[in-house]
């Protein structure tokens, strides 16, 4: 009898960056979008119908400064939760990772918005949201979970500097 023996030895080297299709690219800033639409509306309506009606009367005025902060908070973590799961749907590589970059990245975008008028408002934290899905979405294809850490600490460190400036 006759016995074969296949070598199994495969070559090729295992490329460093997850593969992820231009249509999953867009699928996530389209995600980030939405999370942008919804933290936003919720933050406008936070703020007059909740916190500034609470913080804002005659008792408690010098809180009042402070309502559209409280309503950037609640609707940030309102809007990570969501981005969270609507990635994780996706099936996008370390969604987790994508949503806290954004949210930090993100974080201290209320004077910005409170300045517009809430169309402008809401079109410039769709805008902001879908841009930082992309960006962290594209940054966390990284095999290596150090290096990917590393790069959107820094990429986050930058988009900071690009908002407070």
């Amino acid at each position: 009898m006759k016995q074969e023996v296949y070598s199994e030895v495969d070559n090729s080297t295992v490329s460093p960056l997850v593969q992820m299709s231009l249509r999953e690219l867009v699928a996530a800033i389209v995600c980030g979008i939405g999370v942008g639409l919804m933290v936003s509306a919720l933050m406008l309506i936070m703020n007059k119908y909740l916190f500034g009606t609470v913080l804002c009367r005659t008792a408690a005025s010098a809180d009042c400064s402070q309502a559209p902060l409280y309503s950037l908070i609640v609707s940030m973590v309102i809007g990570a939760i969501a981005g969270v799961v609507g990635l994780a749907r996706l099936r996008v590589f370390r969604p987790l990772l994508t949503v806290i970059a954004s949210a930090v990245a993100l974080w201290g975008i209320e004077p910005i918005v409170f300045g517009m008028s809430w169309y402008w408002a809401i079109l410039s934290t769709m805008f902001l949201f879908g841009v930082c899905y992309g960006l962290f979405t594209w940054i966390s294809r990284v095999r290596s979970f150090i290096l990917a850490v590393v790069l959107v600490t820094v990429l986050v460190v930058v988009t900071r500097l690009m908002l407070i400036s």
